[in-house]
């Protein structure tokens, strides 16, 4: 990580120098500001492309894992455990699409089921118990799929 962070530093010192060089050896006037124009660009786009390198799968289960960590320096237990971190990741989830039926008007039971014999564990089914309309059931469904990534095909829907 800090050889990461080491080299970033030094690929934007070393763009800042180079347009430093060059926009020292540029005579004043229209070709100066041209010069000074596009060696803004090379350092915006050498501050910026760490960003376009960013996986955001990878991006999410770290932020996963900072939840996680914090959650072990308040109660102060380790959590190496599958069990008890897809425990916790079925009570989030369980209870983010709880908090968006509410926000829709919808009285439902939430059960998510979360795979726990990977690396790490994630939701992949969702069972909804309550009586919803056919709209609203495909707004909901949609919603978990965008936001949860539970196709709608993992969703099952029960009448109460």
């Amino acid at each position: 990580m800090t050889e990461g962070i080491r080299n970033y530093l030094l690929a934007v010192a070393a763009a800042g120098i180079l347009v430093s060089l060059l926009l020292s050896l540029l005579p004043a006037g229209p070709l100066r500001r041209t010069g000074q124009f596009v060696g803004g660009l090379i350092l915006v786009l050498a501050v910026l492309a760490p960003v376009a390198q960013v996986e955001l799968a990878d991006l999410s289960r770290a932020l996963a894992r900072i939840r996680v960590e914090t959650k072990e320096a308040i109660t102060g237990v380790q959590t190496d455990n599958r069990e008890l971190l897809a425990a916790i990741i079925k009570e989030d989830c369980e209870t983010y699409i709880w908090d968006k039926a509410q926000e829709m008007g919808l009285e439902l039971e939430v059960e998510v089921t979360v795979e726990a014999g990977v690396n790490y564990p994630y939701p992949t089914a969702v069972t909804l118990r309550g009586a919803v309309t056919a709209a609203q059931q495909a707004a909901l469904s949609q919603w978990i799929e965008e936001n949860l990534g539970i196709p709608g095909a993992q969703q099952e829907w029960r009448a109460m």
